[in-house]
């Protein structure tokens, strides 16, 4: 019964917030714990479940909060002014190369295997150069997402790692089998930017000349007078201060929500020394931080459900048993077909601890090398990471670039399914992935 429920659960989340007929805070909030009560859970164990779930997500959470505000107020500032500039003029203000310069620095930057990282190194940066062109965000996360998801198989990633720990496998051996699959993809992404870009090149054809004659980052006249000019020194001193923050970012010396904690708890009274100012300022990006803030902590809730009610587990078991007969040669690759979907129901954690050694144990059974099993289940998970409303880093993502999620789901779903499924038909082609 706990099984049909999840499935019922997710597919009705899903399909609700991309109708349009609930916000995910009120999907995550009460859908989860109306299950629960069905499946005959009472109101204190479902109380551990949502407190577990709120102490997974609360230093991300706390992340959102002060990385929204730190870059919000950096914006003000016009830290990004320059950067948007040259990359104007180094493109020709063609959507076609801003579209391929967004793959190539996402590739680079997110070979850390850090997604709230790359998303909070790229999009706060690259943001103002899509609005300046008229360049819509969706098509920016979709490009920045989905490439992290290509190069998020790097062996020191999370998700290698756990694929790595359940199957007993060494994640460098693992890798190096899939970084031909990862060049294909990521000529995949260059090839979908190729198609997004003269998209939007068509729709809005637009010189150099003409481009610069857009406002930065869409500001109105009352946020451009906190802009600063790099002739400033206290334009250098933010730029020394983020640079800092980047470093700890990369070097893992602190952790990524203190970073923004004390990140900000600097920036305020080097920016605005009157408490006014800094208050007006809080104020003006209060909403955004707030907003993302409140679905991740709804997400918590699901989160904890999934987990306490061992849904989770029960949905991985239920979809083994509904493979026909024989198919167990081929289950790690059906699995692998279908990765992008399952990952938008199953956590990462829930994906390889849960499903993956179900998996593994019956593809060994029928004579399958490990490694193609786990490879065939990363090149799926990854590749669609960046939509998964159980993936608490989206939500970062979304709230930077002020896309809905039910918009970046719609924009990037069928572009991130195809990327896995070429990755995967060229592992299975070459060997990677034995059946």
């Amino acid at each position: 019964m706990i099984t049909t429920l999840g499935f019922l659960m997710m597919l009705a989340i899903i399909g609700l917030i991309l109708l349009r007929r609930i916000s995910p805070v009120v999907a995550f909030t009460t859908l989860p714990v109306v299950v629960c009560l069905l499946a005959g859970f009472n109101l204190g164990q479902i109380g551990e479940f949502i407190k577990a779930g709120l102490i997974t997500v609360a230093p991300t959470a706390a992340l959102f909060l002060f990385a929204i505000l730190f870059f919000g107020l950096m914006r003000d500032r016009g830290l990004f002014d320059p950067l948007v500039n040259l990359l104007i003029r180094s493109t020709g203000g063609k959507p076609l190369a801003v579209a391929l310069v967004t793959v190539l620095v996402t590739s680079v930057v997110h070979l850390d295997g850090v997604g709230a990282a790359t998303f909070l190194l790229t999009i706060p940066a690259l943001l103002p150069l899509y609005k300046r062109l008229n360049m819509s965000p969706a098509m920016l996360l979709c490009l920045v997402g989905t490439t992290a998801g290509v190069i998020n198989m790097v062996p020191w990633g999370g998700t290698t790692a756990r694929a790595a720990a359940v199957s007993g496998l060494d994640a460098t051996e693992l890798w190096l089998g899939l970084l031909p699959v990862q060049m294909v993809g990521l000529a995949c992404m260059l090839l979908v930017a190729t198609v997004l870009g003269l998209r939007a090149q068509r729709r809005q054809p637009m010189s150099l000349g003409a481009a610069a004659t857009y406002d930065m980052d869409g500001l109105n006249p009352q946020d451009r007078e906190f802009s600063l000019s790099p002739r400033e020194p206290r334009y250098w001193l933010n730029v020394a201060l983020t640079g800092g923050i980047l470093v700890c970012l990369f070097t893992g010396i602190f952790p990524l929500y203190a970073c923004f904690m004390v990140g900000l708890g600097i920036a305020l009274p080097l920016n605005f020394p009157s408490l006014d100012a800094q208050a007006e300022r809080l104020k003006a990006h209060a909403a955004d931080a707030l907003q993302m803030v409140l679905v991740m902590m709804a997400a918590a809730v699901l989160l904890g459900v999934l987990s306490g009610a061992k849904m989770s587990d029960g949905m991985a078991l239920a979809l083994i048993d509904i493979l026909p007969a024989g198919s167990a040669q081929y289950l790690h690759v059906i699995v692998g077909f279908f990765g992008v979907p399952l990952g938008m129901i199953f956590s990462p954690d829930a994906y390889y601890f849960a499903l993956l050694p179900v998996i593994k144990d019956v593809a060994a059974a029928a004579g399958v090398p490990l490694e193609a099993v786990a490879r065939a289940m990363l090149i799926g998970e990854n590749t669609g990471f960046s939509i998964s409303p159980v993936v608490p880093s989206v939500y970062l993502a979304l709230a930077l670039s002020g896309v809905e999620l039910r918009k970046h789901i719609a924009y990037t779903f069928f572009w991130a399914w195809g990327v896995s499924l070429v990755m995967l038909a060229f592992a299975v082609a070459t060997g990677a992935v034995q059946v």
